[in-house]
C-alpha cells in the first residue's frame, strides 16, 4: 500500500533494490570526475614535461572548461532525447577511453585530442546524475540525495589526491591517471543494470543550429577571459574572440527563438526564481578560484608557509564537505523554507571567511587562520550543494528540469572562468610595478579576497530579498 502511495510522487519509480544501485552509480561517476580532475593536476606537467610541451600547460586547462561548458547544457538536452543511460553509459565510457590513452600516449597532438575528448565527455554527463537523482527519489529526498553526489566529491578530491600523489611519487603517472577508471567502470555498470532507457518514442530532432551557437558564443567568451591576463585585455585577439562571443551569443537567442526543439528553452528565463537562482549559484562559486588559487599563493609568498602545510590549507574544508551535506540535505528536505535559509548560510560562511582572509593576509600571520578560515567554507559549499539545484528544479515543469539543471551546473561551471578572469584583473593592478614585491602580492591577494567577499555579499542580499519573498510566494500559491 505504502509502495502504491510513494509511486506517484517520484518521476521514475524504481524497486529499492535498483534505486541503491542507481545512486551508487551516480555517486561513482561523481568520484571518477574528481579522481580524473585530481589526476590531470597531479601528471600533467611531468607528462608534458616529458614531450617538451609545458608551454601547451594553459591551453589544457581551456581544453577542459570549454568541453565541459559546452557539452552541459547540450548533454541534459540529449539526455531527453536518447536516453539517461544511454548518457550515463556512452559518455563515461568514453571518459575510461580516453584516460587510459593518456596513461599511455606520449605523442603531444594524440594527448591533446584525448584531453580535449575527455572534457567533452565529462560535460555531456555531468548534469544527469543530479537529474537522476530528482527523478528517482520523492522531493522531500532530493536535497539529501544531492547531498550524497556532493559528499562523493569530496571524498574524490581527498582520496584521489592522496592515492595519485603517491602513484606519482612512486614513479608510476600512468597509475596515477588510471585510478579514475574503477569508479567509471564501476558506476558505468550499476547504472546500466538499474536505470531504464525511457526516451521519446519516434524521431526527435536535434538542435544543431543551437549547437554550433552555444559552441561559438562560449568558445568566444572562455578563451579570452583565460588568456585576457596573459595576452593583455586590449589585444586585438582578445578582443576580436569577445566580438565573436557577443555574436554567437545573439544568434544563440535567435535561433533557439525559432527551434521546435531547442537546447535551451528561452521560456526558461521568464522564471524568475529560477533566472535569480542561476545567479546565487554562480556567485556561490565565484569565490572558489580565490581559495584554490590565491590563497595557496598568499600563504607562500606573503605568509611565508612552506609548500608542505599549503598543501593542508584545504583539510578541513575538504573533512567538513565529507561528512555534513547529506545531513545539510535531510534539513532542507524538512521544509520548504530551509531551502533559502540554507542559501542564506551558503552565501554567508563564503563571505565571512573571504573578508577575514583579507584581513590575516600579512607576514606573520599563522597558516592556522588560513587553515581554519577556508574551512568555516566548507559549511557554504555543504548548504549550497543541497539547497540550489532542488530549489530550482522545483520551478521548472517537469519537460524542463533535465535542461534546467543542465542550465545549472553549466552556471557552475562558467564561475571559475569569470572569476579567474576578473581575480587576474585585480591583482594584476596591484603587482603590476613590482610582481616579486611582497607588498604588491599582500595588496593583489587582499584585493581578490575583497572581491570574493563583495560577489558573495551580494549573493546574500539577494538570497533574502529577492529568493526568500519568491519562494513564499511559491509555497503560498501551491
Amino acid at each position: 500500500m505504502s509502495t502504491q502511495q510513494a509511486a506517484p510522487m517520484v518521476a521514475m519509480p524504481l524497486p529499492k533494490a535498483k534505486k541503491t544501485m542507481a545512486m551508487a552509480g551516480c555517486c561513482c561517476l561523481m568520484l571518477a570526475m574528481t579522481f580524473s580532475g585530481i589526476a590531470m593536476n597531479t601528471i600533467l606537467s611531468p607528462i608534458l614535461s616529458s614531450m617538451n610541451a609545458m608551454q601547451y600547460v594553459s591551453l589544457f586547462s581551456v581544453f577542459a572548461t570549454l568541453g565541459v561548458a559546452i557539452m552541459t547544457p547540450v548533454g541534459a538536452k540529449l539526455g531527453d532525447i536518447v536516453g539517461r543511460r544511454n548518457i550515463l553509459v556512452f559518455a563515461p565510457l568514453v571518459c575510461v577511453i580516453c584516460t587510459i590513452g593518456m596513461a599511455f600516449i606520449r605523442a603531444l597532438v594524440p594527448f591533446m585530442i584525448c584531453r580535449l575528448l575527455l572534457g567533452f565527455a565529462q560535460g555531456a554527463f555531468t548534469a544527469t546524475p543530479y537529474i537522476l537523482v530528482s527523478l528517482i527519489n520523492e522531493r522531500k529526498d532530493v536535497p539529501k540525495a544531492m547531498g550524497m553526489l556532493a559528499t562523493s566529491i569530496a571524498v574524490g578530491t581527498f582520496v584521489g589526491g592522496l592515492i595519485s600523489g603517491a602513484l606519482a611519487d612512486a614513479g608510476s603517472l600512468e597509475g596515477a591517471i588510471l585510478v579514475a577508471v574503477v569508479p567509471y567502470a564501476i558506476g558505468i555498470v550499476l547504472l546500466a543494470l538499474s536505470v531504464p532507457n525511457n526516451k521519446p518514442s519516434g524521431k526527435v530532432n536535434i538542435d544543431v543550429p543551437g549547437i554550433a551557437a552555444l559552441s561559438v558564443a562560449l568558445a568566444g567568451i572562455i578563451l579570452p577571459l583565460n588568456f585576457g591576463s596573459s595576452m593583455g585585455w586590449t589585444s586585438p585577439i582578445v578582443l576580436g574572440g569577445l566580438v565573436v562571443g557577443i555574436i554567437g551569443l545573439v544568434a544563440l537567442v535567435k535561433v533557439e527563438g525559432k527551434s521546435a526543439n531547442p537546447i535551451i528553452p528561452l521560456r526558461l528565463f521568464s522564471n524568475k526564481l529560477y533566472t535569480v537562482l542561476l545567479l546565487v549559484g554562480l556567485m556561490c562559486y565565484f569565490y572558489m578560484t580565490a581559495i584554490n588559487i590565491y590563497a595557496s599563493m598568499a600563504a607562500i609568498r606573503v605568509l611565508g608557509a612552506s609548500t608542505s602545510v599549503t598543501g593542508t590549507l584545504q583539510m578541513g574544508r575538504t573533512l567538513i564537505t565529507v561528512l555534513l551535506p547529506t545531513v545539510a540535505g535531510a534539513w532542507v528536505g524538512k521544509k520548504a523554507a530551509n531551502s533559502w535559509k540554507a542559501m542564506a548560510i551558503a552565501t554567508a560562511c563564503a563571505a565571512i571567511p573571504m573578508l577575514f582572509l583579507a584581513a590575516v593576509a600579512k607576514p606573520g600571520t599563522s597558516p592556522l587562520l588560513f587553515i581554519l578560515a577556508i574551512a568555516v567554507t566548507g559549511l557554504a559549499e555543504s548548504f549550497r550543494s543541497v539547497s540550489i539545484t532542488p530549489a530550482a528544479q522545483r520551478t521548472l515543469p517537469p519537460q524542463d528540469i533535465a535542461i534546467g539543471t543542465g542550465l545549472i551546473n553549466f552556471m557552475n561551471s562558467l564561475a571559475p572562468v569569470i572569476a579567474s578572469a576578473s581575480m587576474g584583473v585585480v591583482y594584476n593592478m596591484q603587482i603590476v610595478a613590482d610582481p616579486t614585491n611582497v607588498e604588491n602580492i599582500q595588496r593583489g591577494v587582499r584585493s581578490v579576497f575583497l572581491l570574493a567577499a563583495t560577489v558573495l555579499t551580494v549573493g546574500f542580499i539577494v538570497v533574502l530579498t529577492v529568493v526568500r519573498p519568491l519562494m513564499t510566494k511559491n509555497a503560498e500559491e501551491k
